[in-house]
């Protein structure tokens, strides 16, 4: 393949903590990138978990980063967490929101009633990030539910990245919840497939991939959505995190950075636990993984060890394929786990 894999897709569907930005500094080669995808005719739409802020202060962000982001491209749970429960509920029903501003405004477009207390009977309760969120709150929301109050979150992200590490997410706060009334909630993010379908309809999509770093949301979710999925080591998921997924978290693509998007993507396979991918091979002997490149002798020099290592981009995609391969064929996920050693992923030496 001689062109881009970006070209390969009409729409670009971009998850932001980890790739576009973390916090409030964008993600290396992040803002080129989109923009030249943009320049080659990808539209793009920004997928996120996070409901505490509006799509179009999102996309004033964005813009401010040097990231492209027209004020409709931004795609939130709020959205989509409002549209379930406009299906569930009747018109004009109240509505107990654990959130920000954001929220309870998608939520009155709606057409239902925000309220503040479980004394008001609301018919659903909707739980999205806020940081400000307290005891009070969660026990405020607790009671409503325990009343029969329908419970439905935007998100259910154990964490969120943020500048100095991984902090507490919507999904860690809604499982206080969950804990207290026994009731598991509805979620209308990522990993179910409705944003990612509701995004790429949008925009008219007629070939769709995504994009993100979580496995257990940006992944599962294209993956779930039967949509192609290119995942970048800038966020959460390590290589070696990678090379450990079980197949419904498998991206279809992998990469270091955004920069990966506007490269062609290697031909590649293999047989069972044997793999390779452009110039690089990857197999497991049955204790260990080796390693390599062709031009090397035999083509499998490097047998992987305890100590961490550093692979050419090539040489982690094959070693992934390799894995994968391993475990669908029934080697054990521990086994796999203790033959992989922490993996650095770099292009200095390709």
């Amino acid at each position: 393949m001689t062109q881009a894999l970006v070209s390969q897709f009409d729409v670009g569907l971009f998850d932001l903590d980890g790739v576009c930005y973390l916090g409030q500094e964008p993600v290396v080669h992040a803002p080129e990138s989109i923009s030249a995808a943009v320049g080659m005719g990808l539209k793009q739409a920004y997928v996120t978990n996070n409901a505490s802020r509006h799509p179009a202060v999102v996309a004033a962000q964005l813009e401010a980063l040097g990231i492209p982001a027209p004020a409709d491209s931004v795609v939130n749970s709020a959205q989509v967490g409002s549209q379930m429960l406009a299906e569930h509920v009747e018109p004009g029903s109240k509505i107990l929101v654990l959130g920000a501003q954001a929220l309870r405004d998608e939520v009155t477009a709606r057409g239902l009633v925000v309220v503040e207390s479980a004394d008001d009977h609301p018919a659903a309760v909707i739980q999205g990030f806020y940081p400000e969120a307290n005891w009070a709150d969660l026990s405020e929301a607790a009671l409503a539910i325990r009343a029969g109050a329908l419970y439905v979150c935007t998100n259910l992200d154990k964490t969120i990245p943020r500048e100095r590490g991984l902090m507490v997410g919507n999904g860690s706060l809604a499982r206080a919840i969950s804990n207290s009334t026994g009731v598991e909630p509805l979620s209308a993010g990522k990993p179910e497939p409705e944003i990612f379908q509701i995004a790429a309809k949008m925009l008219e999509a007629r070939s769709p991939f995504a994009i993100g770093d979580n496995l257990d949301t940006d992944i599962q979710g294209a993956v779930s959505a039967g949509m192609p999925v290119l995942h970048v080591l800038t966020g959460l998921a390590s290589a070696r995190d990678i090379c450990l997924a079980p197949a419904h978290q498998r991206p279809t693509y992998l990469a270091d950075d955004l920069r990966a998007m506007l490269e062609p993507y290697p031909d590649s396979g293999g047989d069972g636990p044997q793999a390779w991918v452009g110039e690089a091979h990857a197999r497991w002997t049955g204790s260990a993984f080796e390693v390599g490149t062709i031009g090397d002798d035999d083509g499998l020099v490097r047998r992987l060890g305890a100590d961490p290592v550093e692979l050419n981009l090539n040489q982690y995609r094959s070693l992934a394929l390799s894995a994968w391969g391993a475990a669908d064929s029934g080697v054990s996920v521990s086994e796999i786990s203790a033959a992989l050693p922490e993996i650095t992923v770099s292009r200095d030496h390709e």
